[in-house]
């Protein structure tokens, strides 16, 4: 049997805090919920408002409407942004306005965004744990959503996943560092974002804040969220290591200061991926498309736009990475790595 693309981080501790809940007959918003936002800003180490909600696509609602822009604003997403983006961008009334990415971080590129005239606002997407260079992002003077989902405790020397952004949301989904099996947290440290938020949010709360049963879960996996983030490091270590035998490269950052939070492990191919991942399924390893859905989807032959996005939607594979691999199945995944064709 192949291993699996994506496995939840689930212990018997983690589906006892569930099960609790359900026993105390508390499955709707309340304490949990409130312990898990609580949580959140202490792995942030920042005091500041914040919800947690049904779905990502709430968050980053709220989170637009949190800047009080002007209908038709031009919020600037990189290349690689999901799809959804695009949706809620344009949900919300305003325009989107993609640009390349940086081939150093796989995010925006800051000379893409700072070369562009007439933005008013950033939405930044983090994949794979790569967060961005160490540019003068508040010195562009426009308000920045930081999307940390895939980011969450990535850190860069002093830098750490979170400190760009006005308004910070995470989703928290299935194969997340953390997991609620759903859900999403919007925050903000600044009182006139925060202040947004609640205008936003607060009418329409009883009907998306996060149950309780998803914040419980989310408790935990956040008690067990820096041994998780080891784990996964020191099995992205091993990968790289592997891959650094081929002629392939890693995605995002190379630098040795920076140490990722194993959100996944992506190669971008110097050969057809269908090779490669055909390659890996016969020695049972399944893998993936890194970037299957992107906001450029329907224009991945303009590489003159996006000459450093496109070749990562083309050819990117990702390989299972997460803290239950065994020691066998690490191997097996390392050998593989070792041997792309």
């Amino acid at each position: 049997m192949a291993i699996r693309m994506e496995k939840p981080t689930l212990r018997r501790k983690d589906m006892d805090a569930v099960l609790q809940t359900m026993a105390d007959e508390q499955i709707g918003p309340g304490q949990h919920t409130q312990a898990f936002i609580d949580m959140f800003r202490r792995a942030l180490g920042t005091e500041g408002s914040a919800y947690a909600l049904r779905t990502h696509v709430d968050a980053l609602l709220h989170a637009l409407r949190s800047l009080r822009l002007t209908p038709g604003s031009r919020i600037a997403v990189s290349a690689l942004s999901p799809r959804m983006y695009r949706h809620v961008i344009e949900s919300a009334g305003h325009v989107t306005v993609v640009l390349d990415i940086d081939g150093q971080t796989g995010n925006l590129a800051f000379e893409r965004v700072s070369g562009q005239q007439g933005l008013d606002a950033l939405l930044l997407f983090e994949p794979y744990g790569n967060i961005p260079g160490d540019d003068d992002w508040k010195g562009l003077g426009i308000p920045i959503i930081e999307d940390i989902s895939e980011s969450l405790g990535s850190t860069h020397g002093e830098r750490s996943a979170g400190l760009i952004g006005d308004v910070i949301v995470c989703a928290f989904e299935e194969s997340s560092v953390v997991s609620t099996g759903g859900g999403s947290i919007v925050y903000a440290k600044d009182s006139d974002f925060a202040k947004g938020i609640a205008e936003s949010v607060d009418p329409l709360l009883p009907y998306i804040v996060m149950p309780g049963m998803n914040a419980a879960l989310g408790v935990v996996q956040f008690e067990h969220m820096l041994r998780n983030i080891e784990r996964r490091r020191a099995i992205h270590d091993r990968f790289r290591q592997a891959l650094m035998r081929t002629r392939h490269r890693l995605f995002g950052i190379t630098d040795i200061e920076f140490a990722t939070n194993g959100h996944g492990f992506v190669a971008v191919l110097d050969a057809k991926p269908e090779e490669g991942r055909q390659f890996a399924l016969r020695y049972e390893v399944a893998t993936s498309l890194a970037f299957p859905l992107t906001v450029i989807s329907d224009q991945t032959d303009r590489y003159d736009l996006y000459p450093h996005a496109i070749p990562c939607i083309h050819r990117a594979v990702r390989f299972p990475l997460y803290p239950f691999l065994s020691k066998e199945q690490v191997a097996q995944i390392e050998k593989v790595i070792s041997h792309l064709p």
